[in-house]
Order: C-alpha cells, then sequence, then structure tokens
C-alpha cells in the first residue's frame, strides 16, 4: 500500500468514528512516513509494518467508559514515574543544549581570530607574533575549522530536537497506555535529514576536515621554515 492510499483510509477512518484531534492524528503519521523513507524505507514497507489503517482508527474510538475503567488506578502511579524521570530528563537536556551552545561558541571564535590572524589585526598577533604567511594559513585552517563546527552544530541541534520529540512521543505513549488509549508510533532518537541535505552536509563536513588538516599542516611547517627551528612557537616567544 502507497503512502497516499494509507493516508486517505486512515483520515476516512478517523472521521468516521468521529475521534477527536484526528487532523493531528494524521499528522504524526505523516511525519513517520516521512522519517522513515529518510532511513530508506519504502512506502510498502512503511504501511505494511504500521498495519491496517482502519484497525489504527478504531483504536482510537475505543469506549469512554471502558477507558476509564482500565486505567483506573494506573494512571496515578504513572504520572509519579514519569514526574521522577522527567527531572532527570530535564537536567539531561540542559546538559546536552550547553554542550550545543559551547560548539555554536567555538565555531563563532574559530572565525574570529580566523579573521583577526588573516588581516593582521595587531593585538592578537602581539600575543602569538608570527610572520604573515604562517598567520594567513593559520587563519585558513580556522575558517575550516569554523565551519567544520558550524556542521557539527547542525547535526547536533537536530539530534536535540529529535531527542526533544522522541522523548515527548514516549511521555503521550505512556500517559495514553495509562489512559487505555492507544499510542502513536514511535520516534527514533536520531534525525534523519533528507537525502539531499544529508549529502550536501557530509561533503562540507569532509570537505572542510581535510581543508583544516592539509591547512594546519602547512602551516605548521611554513612556521617551522620561518623560524628555522622544529619548535617554532618558542622562536616567537608564544608563552613567554
Amino acid at each position: 500500500m502507497k503512502k497516499n492510499e494509507f493516508m486517505d483510509l486512515l483520515i476516512t477512518e478517523l472521521n468516521h468514528n468521529k475521534v477527536p484531534d484526528s487532523s493531528d492524528i494524521a499528522d504524526e503519521y505523516e511525519q513517520h512516513f516521512f522519517f522513515k523513507m529518510n532511513d530508506g524505507y519504502t512506502e510498502e514497507e512503511i504501511a505494511a509494518k504500521l498495519g491496517d489503517p482502519a484497525q489504527l482508527a478504531g483504536q482510537y474510538a475505543v469506549d469512554e467508559n471502558q477507558r476509564i475503567l482500565k486505567g483506573k488506578g494506573i494512571k496515578a502511579f504513572t504520572v509519579f514515574g514519569l514526574s521522577l524521570a522527567a527531572v532527570a530528563a530535564v537536567l539531561f537536556f540542559i546538559l546536552i543544549i550547553a554542550w550545543g551552545v559551547v560548539m555554536a561558541l567555538f565555531s563563532l571564535v574559530s572565525m574570529v581570530m580566523a579573521a583577526c590572524l588573516i588581516s593582521g589585526y595587531e593585538p592578537l598577533l602581539n600575543i602569538v607574533p608570527m610572520p604573515s604567511a604562517s598567520s594567513i594559513l593559520f587563519g585558513l585552517s580556522l575558517i575550516a575549522l569554523s565551519v567544520l563546527s558550524a556542521v557539527g552544530c547542525i547535526y547536533f541541534a537536530a539530534f536535540v530536537r529529535q531527542l526533544l520529540r522522541a522523548y515527548r512521543r514516549f511521555h503521550q505513549n505512556t500517559m495514553a497506555a495509562a489512559n487505555a488509549k492507544p499510542g502513536l508510533p514511535s520516534l527514533a532518537p536520531f534525525y534523519s535529514f533528507a537525502s539531499r541535505s544529508k549529502r550536501n552536509l557530509r561533503r562540507v563536513a569532509l570537505a572542510t576536515l581535510l581543508a583544516f588538516a592539509a591547512l594546519s599542516i602547512l602551516a605548521i611547517i611554513v612556521s617551522m621554515l620561518q623560524a628555522d627551528s622544529l619548535q617554532f612557537w618558542h622562536m616567537w616567544d608564544w608563552f613567554k
């Protein structure tokens, strides 16, 4: 079954069963198809794994009295457990978001330092004095490092966003189970970029990694030759 056919049947059955928030449920299944297709699955494979759209829609139309009976006594325990888990989750997300901020600042600082080295900005060169050729090469290597770090930030931001969505879905499905309600498809913790975006990011990351390595090595060799010493940093009094 193709995606459009699956979604049409699902929406029809949801509306037929007068399921509340049917549009939100349909949107979640649309996103599920999107992420799974980015992971390499075909529309038919995804639809087959999800099952019959009519049965899925029927799960959302469970009698309300039955839900109350099944969920009685379980909901309070579930809320308590999720509350404890939420404390740990909040601390965890604060830490990884802080790390993302550090990565972004590192990328920005690297670019600023590169601009200073290439332009010959004196305050910086007074701290780490070096000839212009070495300064330019180190500056170019820092540009590559900055772009590489920026790509890493993009990947990391997408990962954190997807992790937040996956945790939110887990929370929703756990509460739904406690209320004897059907849950939505679980989400993978890793974000799947569209194929074209993934290829472009990988190309930029690989190119900047190679550029950073090559320029850094070249800058070190040139610095050794200009200082006439393997320990050029001592010759230029970087750590005096």
